[in-house]
Protein backbone atom coordinates (compact mmCIF):
# COMPACT_ATOMS: atom_id res chain seq x y z
CA UNK A 1 0.00 0.00 0.00
CA UNK A 2 1.39 3.28 -1.00
CA UNK A 3 2.12 6.40 1.68
CA UNK A 4 1.97 9.83 0.70
CA UNK A 5 4.51 12.29 1.92
CA UNK A 6 3.74 14.58 4.38
CA UNK A 7 4.53 17.44 1.17
CA UNK A 8 1.95 15.49 -1.23
CA UNK A 9 -0.64 14.70 2.13
CA UNK A 10 -0.63 18.80 2.23
CA UNK A 11 -0.91 19.20 -1.46
CA UNK A 12 -4.26 16.53 -1.87
CA UNK A 13 -5.24 18.51 1.21
CA UNK A 14 -4.93 21.45 -0.55
CA UNK A 15 -6.45 20.13 -4.14
CA UNK A 16 -9.72 19.11 -2.41
CA UNK A 17 -9.96 22.54 -1.02
CA UNK A 18 -9.84 24.19 -4.05
CA UNK A 19 -12.13 21.63 -5.17
CA UNK A 20 -14.92 21.81 -2.51
CA UNK A 21 -14.32 26.07 -2.65
CA UNK A 22 -15.64 26.15 -6.61
CA UNK A 23 -18.88 24.50 -5.28
CA UNK A 24 -19.59 27.20 -1.95
CA UNK A 25 -22.53 29.07 -1.95
CA UNK A 26 -20.44 33.11 -1.83
CA UNK A 27 -20.82 35.91 0.71
CA UNK A 28 -22.68 38.84 -0.97
CA UNK A 29 -21.36 42.13 -0.72
CA UNK A 30 -23.50 44.48 1.49
CA UNK A 31 -21.75 47.72 0.91
CA UNK A 32 -18.04 48.96 -0.01
CA UNK A 33 -16.88 52.51 1.73
CA UNK A 34 -14.20 54.69 1.82
CA UNK A 35 -12.29 55.58 4.56
CA UNK A 36 -11.42 58.79 4.31
CA UNK A 37 -8.64 60.59 6.67
CA UNK A 38 -9.04 61.15 10.01
CA UNK A 39 -10.05 64.44 11.46
CA UNK A 40 -8.25 63.63 14.99
CA UNK A 41 -4.89 62.30 13.55
CA UNK A 42 -4.58 63.90 10.06
CA UNK A 43 -4.13 62.90 6.44
CA UNK A 44 -1.72 60.32 7.14
CA UNK A 45 -4.55 58.23 8.92
CA UNK A 46 -7.80 56.83 7.71
CA UNK A 47 -10.29 55.40 10.12
CA UNK A 48 -11.72 52.52 8.76
CA UNK A 49 -13.49 51.17 11.57
CA UNK A 50 -16.07 52.06 12.61
CA UNK A 51 -16.01 55.63 10.02
CA UNK A 52 -16.22 53.23 6.95
CA UNK A 53 -17.97 50.12 8.73
CA UNK A 54 -19.27 50.51 11.65
CA UNK A 55 -17.70 47.05 13.21
CA UNK A 56 -17.27 44.07 11.98
CA UNK A 57 -17.20 41.40 14.63
CA UNK A 58 -15.68 40.85 16.78
CA UNK A 59 -13.70 43.66 15.60
CA UNK A 60 -14.03 47.23 16.61
CA UNK A 61 -11.55 49.34 15.03
CA UNK A 62 -9.32 49.74 12.12
CA UNK A 63 -6.88 52.54 11.43
CA UNK A 64 -4.80 52.77 8.19
CA UNK A 65 -1.85 54.89 8.69
CA UNK A 66 0.93 56.10 5.86
CA UNK A 67 2.95 55.91 4.28
CA UNK A 68 4.41 58.96 5.98
CA UNK A 69 7.81 60.07 6.33
CA UNK A 70 8.94 59.28 10.57
CA UNK A 71 11.17 61.86 11.09
CA UNK A 72 14.29 60.78 13.75
CA UNK A 73 12.88 63.76 16.08
CA UNK A 74 9.69 63.08 15.48
CA UNK A 75 7.01 61.78 18.84
CA UNK A 76 5.27 58.65 18.12
CA UNK A 77 1.99 58.23 20.17
CA UNK A 78 2.15 59.08 24.07
CA UNK A 79 1.16 56.79 26.78
CA UNK A 80 -2.12 56.06 27.16
CA UNK A 81 -4.49 53.35 28.56
CA UNK A 82 -6.40 50.46 26.82
CA UNK A 83 -9.35 48.19 28.80
CA UNK A 84 -11.43 45.43 27.45
CA UNK A 85 -9.67 45.08 23.53
CA UNK A 86 -6.61 43.15 22.30
CA UNK A 87 -4.82 45.57 19.81
CA UNK A 88 -2.88 44.71 16.74
CA UNK A 89 -0.23 46.41 15.37
CA UNK A 90 1.04 45.21 11.80
CA UNK A 91 3.74 47.26 9.88
CA UNK A 92 4.09 47.58 5.59
CA UNK A 93 7.13 49.22 6.38
CA UNK A 94 9.17 50.70 8.70
CA UNK A 95 9.71 50.25 12.66
CA UNK A 96 7.86 50.69 15.49
CA UNK A 97 9.20 50.89 19.42
CA UNK A 98 6.58 49.21 21.64
CA UNK A 99 6.35 49.88 25.65
CA UNK A 100 3.58 49.12 27.99
CA UNK A 101 3.33 49.06 31.92
CA UNK A 102 4.24 45.44 32.19
CA UNK A 103 7.28 45.70 31.31
CA UNK A 104 7.80 44.99 27.77
CA UNK A 105 9.64 46.96 25.52
CA UNK A 106 10.07 45.32 21.76
CA UNK A 107 11.12 46.90 18.42
CA UNK A 108 8.66 45.64 15.78
CA UNK A 109 9.46 46.17 11.90
CA UNK A 110 7.85 45.24 8.33
CA UNK A 111 6.23 42.09 8.51
CA UNK A 112 6.21 41.56 12.58
CA UNK A 113 2.84 41.77 14.52
CA UNK A 114 2.39 43.25 17.83
CA UNK A 115 -0.31 41.51 19.33
CA UNK A 116 -1.30 43.44 23.29
CA UNK A 117 -4.35 41.70 25.20
CA UNK A 118 -5.54 44.46 27.31
CA UNK A 119 -7.80 43.05 29.27
CA UNK A 120 -8.52 44.69 32.75
CA UNK A 121 -6.04 47.52 31.63
CA UNK A 122 -2.78 48.39 30.55
CA UNK A 123 -0.98 51.66 29.90
CA UNK A 124 1.43 51.47 26.37
CA UNK A 125 3.16 53.83 24.07
CA UNK A 126 3.81 53.45 20.12
CA UNK A 127 6.96 55.03 18.47
CA UNK A 128 8.40 56.97 21.63
CA UNK A 129 12.16 57.42 22.59
CA UNK A 130 13.68 55.01 19.30
CA UNK A 131 17.04 56.51 19.26
CA UNK A 132 16.82 57.15 15.34
CA UNK A 133 19.68 58.91 13.58
CA UNK A 134 17.83 58.52 10.00
CA UNK A 135 14.23 59.49 8.32
CA UNK A 136 11.84 56.48 7.45
CA UNK A 137 8.53 55.71 5.82
CA UNK A 138 6.32 53.89 8.18
CA UNK A 139 3.16 52.23 6.81
CA UNK A 140 0.31 50.03 8.22
CA UNK A 141 -2.38 48.91 10.57
CA UNK A 142 -3.86 49.00 13.70
CA UNK A 143 -6.82 47.04 14.48
CA UNK A 144 -8.54 46.30 18.15
CA UNK A 145 -10.51 43.14 18.56
CA UNK A 146 -12.91 43.14 21.67
CA UNK A 147 -12.68 40.29 23.98
CA UNK A 148 -15.73 37.92 24.75
CA UNK A 149 -17.08 39.08 28.12
CA UNK A 150 -15.59 36.38 30.21
CA UNK A 151 -12.68 37.73 29.30
CA UNK A 152 -13.15 41.50 29.45
CA UNK A 153 -10.88 41.22 33.02
CA UNK A 154 -8.40 39.11 31.87
CA UNK A 155 -5.00 39.36 33.36
CA UNK A 156 -2.90 42.10 30.50
CA UNK A 157 -0.26 40.44 28.37
CA UNK A 158 1.99 41.48 25.17
CA UNK A 159 3.36 39.23 22.50
CA UNK A 160 5.56 39.91 20.06
CA UNK A 161 5.49 37.64 16.22
CA UNK A 162 8.67 38.35 13.97
CA UNK A 163 7.76 38.21 10.29
CA UNK A 164 9.43 34.87 10.47
CA UNK A 165 7.13 33.18 12.49
CA UNK A 166 3.47 34.22 10.12
CA UNK A 167 3.20 31.43 7.59
CA UNK A 168 3.15 32.39 4.10
CA UNK A 169 2.68 30.92 0.97
CA UNK A 170 1.48 30.76 -2.85
CA UNK A 171 -1.88 29.90 -3.87
CA UNK A 172 -3.70 30.31 -7.08
CA UNK A 173 -1.20 33.13 -8.25
CA UNK A 174 -1.46 35.54 -4.76
CA UNK A 175 0.76 35.46 -2.08
CA UNK A 176 -1.23 34.97 1.25
CA UNK A 177 0.12 35.48 4.96
CA UNK A 178 -1.90 34.41 8.01
CA UNK A 179 -1.57 36.86 10.75
CA UNK A 180 -4.01 35.09 12.16
CA UNK A 181 -6.66 31.79 12.13
CA UNK A 182 -5.92 29.54 9.73
CA UNK A 183 -6.38 28.96 5.74
CA UNK A 184 -5.82 26.26 3.15
CA UNK A 185 -3.77 24.30 6.15
CA UNK A 186 -1.36 27.43 7.22
CA UNK A 187 -2.01 28.56 10.78
CA UNK A 188 -0.75 31.41 12.49
CA UNK A 189 0.69 31.01 16.11
CA UNK A 190 -1.39 33.60 17.04
CA UNK A 191 -3.74 32.76 20.11
CA UNK A 192 -6.62 35.31 20.17
CA UNK A 193 -9.20 35.09 22.96
CA UNK A 194 -12.21 36.29 20.17
CA UNK A 195 -12.50 33.44 17.00
CA UNK A 196 -10.82 36.15 13.92
CA UNK A 197 -8.56 35.98 11.16
CA UNK A 198 -6.83 38.43 9.45
CA UNK A 199 -4.69 37.18 5.98
CA UNK A 200 -2.72 39.54 4.01
CA UNK A 201 -2.72 39.09 -0.01
CA UNK A 202 -0.74 40.15 -2.64
CA UNK A 203 -2.97 39.78 -6.28
CA UNK A 204 -1.18 40.26 -9.64
CA UNK A 205 -2.71 42.02 -12.39
CA UNK A 206 -5.77 39.87 -13.89
CA UNK A 207 -5.55 37.02 -11.27
CA UNK A 208 -8.50 35.77 -9.93
CA UNK A 209 -8.75 33.99 -6.48
CA UNK A 210 -11.19 32.49 -4.26
CA UNK A 211 -10.74 31.58 -1.17
CA UNK A 212 -12.88 29.54 1.95
CA UNK A 213 -14.60 31.77 4.38
CA UNK A 214 -16.29 29.74 7.15
CA UNK A 215 -20.34 30.06 6.42
CA UNK A 216 -21.55 32.08 9.99
CA UNK A 217 -18.36 34.33 9.94
CA UNK A 218 -18.01 37.87 9.36
CA UNK A 219 -15.97 38.92 6.60
CA UNK A 220 -14.25 42.70 4.81
CA UNK A 221 -11.82 43.49 3.09
CA UNK A 222 -9.67 46.45 2.99
CA UNK A 223 -7.77 47.55 -0.28
CA UNK A 224 -4.47 49.65 0.67
CA UNK A 225 -2.97 49.75 -2.95
CA UNK A 226 -4.54 48.03 -6.87
CA UNK A 227 -7.13 47.87 -8.27
CA UNK A 228 -9.97 44.83 -8.06
CA UNK A 229 -13.73 43.30 -8.05
CA UNK A 230 -15.69 41.61 -6.11
CA UNK A 231 -18.87 40.23 -7.80
CA UNK A 232 -19.61 43.82 -9.60
CA UNK A 233 -18.26 45.84 -6.74
CA UNK A 234 -15.16 47.96 -7.89
CA UNK A 235 -12.14 47.78 -4.61
CA UNK A 236 -10.20 51.00 -5.17
CA UNK A 237 -7.62 52.00 -2.21
CA UNK A 238 -8.70 52.66 1.19
CA UNK A 239 -12.20 51.22 0.76
CA UNK A 240 -13.60 48.68 3.05
CA UNK A 241 -16.06 46.24 1.84
CA UNK A 242 -18.44 43.90 4.03
CA UNK A 243 -19.53 40.76 3.15
CA UNK A 244 -22.61 38.73 4.52
CA UNK A 245 -21.99 35.82 7.12
CA UNK A 246 -24.09 33.34 5.03
CA UNK A 247 -21.81 31.77 2.31
CA UNK A 248 -18.85 29.77 2.68
CA UNK A 249 -16.21 31.82 0.10
CA UNK A 250 -15.33 35.16 -1.39
CA UNK A 251 -13.99 35.94 -4.57
CA UNK A 252 -11.67 38.93 -5.61
CA UNK A 253 -10.05 39.49 -9.20
CA UNK A 254 -6.76 42.11 -9.67
CA UNK A 255 -7.46 44.67 -12.24
CA UNK A 256 -4.17 46.10 -11.21
CA UNK A 257 -1.86 44.55 -8.66
CA UNK A 258 -3.53 44.93 -5.83
CA UNK A 259 -2.88 44.61 -1.77
CA UNK A 260 -5.25 43.99 0.57
CA UNK A 261 -6.47 42.75 3.69
CA UNK A 262 -9.48 40.24 4.43
CA UNK A 263 -10.46 39.86 8.31
CA UNK A 264 -13.57 38.87 10.15
CA UNK A 265 -14.33 36.33 12.21
CA UNK A 266 -16.80 34.36 14.90
CA UNK A 267 -19.25 37.40 16.24
CA UNK A 268 -19.35 37.42 19.85
CA UNK A 269 -22.81 39.12 19.66
CA UNK A 270 -21.91 40.72 22.63
CA UNK A 271 -22.55 44.70 23.64
CA UNK A 272 -20.25 47.13 22.58
CA UNK A 273 -19.72 50.46 24.55
CA UNK A 274 -16.82 51.85 23.37
CA UNK A 275 -15.05 54.99 25.51
CA UNK A 276 -11.99 56.41 24.05
CA UNK A 277 -9.31 53.92 23.90
CA UNK A 278 -11.84 51.05 26.32
CA UNK A 279 -14.20 48.68 24.98
CA UNK A 280 -16.59 46.81 27.16
CA UNK A 281 -19.41 45.40 27.54
CA UNK A 282 -21.59 47.87 29.83
CA UNK A 283 -21.76 51.46 31.00
CA UNK A 284 -20.98 49.99 34.60
CA UNK A 285 -17.43 48.41 33.14
CA UNK A 286 -16.34 51.68 31.24
CA UNK A 287 -16.80 53.90 34.52
CA UNK A 288 -14.64 50.67 36.48
CA UNK A 289 -12.25 50.97 34.33
CA UNK A 290 -12.02 54.74 34.11
CA UNK A 291 -11.58 54.54 37.41
CA UNK A 292 -8.68 52.21 37.78
CA UNK A 293 -6.84 54.03 35.09
CA UNK A 294 -7.54 57.21 37.28
CA UNK A 295 -6.47 55.51 40.36
CA UNK A 296 -3.38 53.97 38.77
CA UNK A 297 -3.82 50.26 38.90
CA UNK A 298 -3.28 50.50 35.32
CA UNK A 299 0.38 50.89 35.89
CA UNK A 300 2.78 53.31 34.11
CA UNK A 301 5.38 53.46 31.95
Amino acid sequence: MPYLTNSEQHNSFIQLVVYKTKYMETKHIITTRKAYPSRSMGPHVRQVIPSAVEHLDPFVFLDHFGPIEKKPDGLGVPAHPHAGIATITYLFSGSNRHQDSYGHDEMIYAGDLAWMRAGKGIVHAEGMNEGRTEPETIHGLQLWISLPAKDKFIEPDFFYYPKSTLPEFDHAGATIKVICGELLGHTSPVISSSPAYIYEVKLPAGTELTLPIPNGNTCGIYLVEGEALSGENTLLPATMTRYTEEGESISVKAIADSHFVILGGKPLNEPIVPYASFVMNSQQQIQQVIQDYQSGKMGQI
